[in-house]
């Protein structure tokens, strides 16, 4: 077997977290790996592969401030340092990562994945939101074509390829046609007022406010239908959704709440899961991602109803 690498700050592998107000249910939250950084690969070709060359493989790069996170299908992790200023790309399979050339990362970035494996970054008013391949070849730009504004948050709904763009600004949420273009302002009503976060799972589209303090879901086929599924979530500062999963972080409470399709299982402390801030989240596979940008890590815990 080869070795590892990657630079890993293990939790312990018997190591779990009872599920808060549902501890009786058993574990909910099982700690994995953190990763601080890793081995970096100088190029890849394009398919994303590393090339193979003898000194393709560079020194041991360490985040700075990850801000974003997103995983694909492929199972690559995205994550966005804008210590670094860079979208790294971490391939399990290679136990390396490489850097999406040409990526503008501000503490602002925000990002999703679709299915082909690509991802989106998302700058607000910094630049267009904008996809890249898994090899960081530009692949879409996303057009509002309402005006100057950009978008904050984009997630993409994966039946249809249809991307959501929040701009918090003016608290506008946009759909947009999976070419791109085509946006149309959806009605005001759905948004709660000043929206600062974003997160979709199937066909729910998860919303967070800051002055109500909660978090809607949207039913973005049919009806519409906007409802509030969370009324005391303080200050969100991540939000992630995936698998029948909603992961929801209070900044002010400084405590992780974790629901299943509608019921909360766990609201563990930020500190007994070894987190500092909670700045950004991904759901994947059952596996719940967490980048701490005050800790320079991200953190990762399979999930278990």
């Amino acid at each position: 077997m080869p070795r590892r690498r990657f630079l890993l700050a293990g939790l312990g592998a018997g190591a779990f977290l009872l599920g808060g107000r549902a501890g009786a249910k058993g574990k909910v939250l099982l700690p994995g790996p953190s990763y601080m950084g890793g081995r970096l690969v100088q190029r890849v070709n394009d398919s994303g592969l590393p090339e193979m060359r003898a000194d393709n493989f560079g020194p041991q790069t360490l985040f700075i401030a990850p801000v974003a996170v997103a995983v694909s299908p492929w199972r690559d992790i995205y994550i966005a340092d804008a210590g670094l200023s860079a979208l790294f790309r971490y391939d399990p399979m290679q136990d390396a990562m490489s850097v999406v050339r040409g990526v503008r990362v501000t503490p602002q970035t925000r990002l999703a994945t679709l299915g082909d494996g690509s991802v989106i970054v998302a700058n607000g008013g910094a630049q267009p939101a904008s996809r890249y391949s898994r090899s960081g070849r530009l692949l879409q730009t996303l057009d509002p074509q309402l005006g100057s504004a950009f978008y904050d948050e984009v997630v993409v709904e994966a039946t249809s390829g249809r991307y959501f763009g929040l701009d918090r600004m003016q608290g506008r949420l946009e759909e947009i046609m999976p070419h791109g273009g085509g946006a149309q302002v959806l009605p005001a009503g759905l948004v709660p007022e000043q929206p600062i976060g974003m997160a979709m799972d199937g066909p729910l589209l998860y919303v967070a406010g800051r002055t109500c303090r909660c978090v809607v879901s949207i039913e973005m086929f049919g009806s519409r239908q906007m409802n509030v599924v969370v009324e005391e979530a303080g200050l969100v500062s991540a939000l992630a959704a995936g698998d029948g999963w909603l992961a929801v972080a209070d900044g002010d409470a400084r405590v992780l709440r974790v629901y299943r399709q509608g019921t909360l299982l766990a609201e563990p402390p930020f500190a007994e899961l070894g987190l500092v801030e909670a700045r950004g989240m991904a759901i994947a596979n059952q596996t719940l991602y967490i980048v701490d940008s005050v800790g320079r890590r991200l953190l990762t815990f399979r999930m278990r109803p």
